[in-house]
């Protein structure tokens, strides 16, 4: 029989004014560190950087990420590290800059530390980086050596950062549950390799528990930019739990079919998470979920302002041509097989005209 595997980063360290103390976590992996960061967390965190700067035990360089995830920008990050002779990097900031800290790292065969600025994704803690075109669409999934050394969250960035952000992340992670579910019953692989353990279900099982319980009270704290036990749990769920859930838990048809959404240019200005929350209402669909929990998911949805119509990702109006891509890039994809039955590129399709149906139903009902 097939082994189990089960990943996960080094070290998770959750709290508030914490990224003081990087150097100290840091300093076993290596004294020459690059920070990795937008403009603007280069600003917003200028304070924290000079107090890790002054460090005397430690070199650090500063660097702007360029703003996307592409293999130019990967290169440019690869090129700085030969000549400074890096051998630390911290990714600080949201998904992208994150996905290119951990492919430099990849590449480098550095110390990787990330520290997220907002619970949009579940990218800190994964072995895995996704590369974007110059264009905007995707480009390549990128497997990683290894996860994170080191995963720093500091609730309180993350609770100044625009609520919507931390919605996102919950589209994402509500999607490791039902993806794991789908992979367990089938005894399918995990992202890993292996087989799934009881760990990996148990927590994508907490990961939808937390965010159907407390995910809504969590996304007003971060409106109000509050610390609250429900936001640390939500934060906690879209990061780790979703990180290592849909890692050691495996895919089913929700990001297959994000896949093929995202390469439509109308999508491209919509994150991740928007895009595999509509993309989860079309698995639900094919996986024969019922009515009430299909309701219960878009209701939640609605709720934080995700999108269940094809119009709230930008499609006014889906072409014949724009639909078979989505089923073609979709059914192409190893990990659609994963559902309980099979799903051609055909049923991919009526499964997205019938979401953005309901959808649209849904959104009648409660504006009436």
């Amino acid at each position: 029989m097939k082994e189990k595997i089960f990943l996960s980063p080094s070290r998770y360290i959750q709290g508030t004014d914490i990224l003081k103390d990087i150097p100290d976590y840091v300093s076993r992996l290596g004294t020459k560190l690059l920070l990795l960061t937008s403009q603007g967390n280069h600003r917003r965190l200028q304070e924290t950087y000079h107090l890790i700067s002054e460090r005397e035990d430690f070199s650090t360089l500063i660097i702007d990420f360029d703003g996307e995830c592409t293999m130019a920008e990967i290169e440019r990050l690869n090129q700085i590290c030969r000549e400074n002779d890096i051998e630390v990097i911290a990714g600080i900031g949201g998904g992208k800059v994150i996905d290119t800290a951990k492919a430099v790292s990849h590449f480098m065969n550095l110390g990787l530390v990330i520290v997220p600025t907002t619970a949009s994704s579940d990218a800190p803690c994964s072995a895995l980086s996704i590369i974007y075109k110059e264009d905007g669409g995707l480009d390549q999934l990128l497997w990683l050596n290894a996860n994170p050394d080191i995963v720093f969250v500091d609730v309180q960035i993350i609770a100044n950062a625009p609520a919507h952000l931390l919605a996102v992340g919950m589209g994402d992670a509500m999607a490791t549950y039902f993806e794991m579910k789908e992979c367990y019953q089938k005894d399918a692989d995990n992202f890993c390799g292996g087989r799934i353990t009881l760990a990996a279900k148990a927590i994508a099982k907490e990961c939808y528990r937390t965010l159907k319980e407390e995910g809504y009270e969590a996304y007003l704290s971060a409106q109000e930019h509050c610390v609250t036990p429900a936001l640390e749990h939500v934060i906690e769920a879209n990061t780790l739990l979703s990180g290592i859930g849909f890692e050691s838990g495996g895919i089913c048809a929700a990001h297959p079919i994000n896949n093929g959404i995202a390469e439509l240019p109308e999508t491209h200005a919509y994150m991740h998470g928007e895009k595999v929350a509509f993309s989860l209402i079309c698995q639900l669909i094919l996986a024969g979920e019922t009515r009430e929990t299909i309701h219960e998911i878009m209701a939640f949805f609605s709720g934080i302002g995700l999108p269940i119509t094809l119009k709230e990702l930008g499609i006014e109006t889906l072409t014949t041509q724009q639909l078979e891509l989505i089923g073609t890039i979709a059914a192409g994809d190893p990990c659609i097989s994963n559902l309980p039955l099979r799903a051609d590129a055909k049923a991919i399709e009526d499964a997205v005209i019938l979401a953005d149906r309901m959808g649209r139903d849904f959104n009648k009902t409660i504006s009436k």
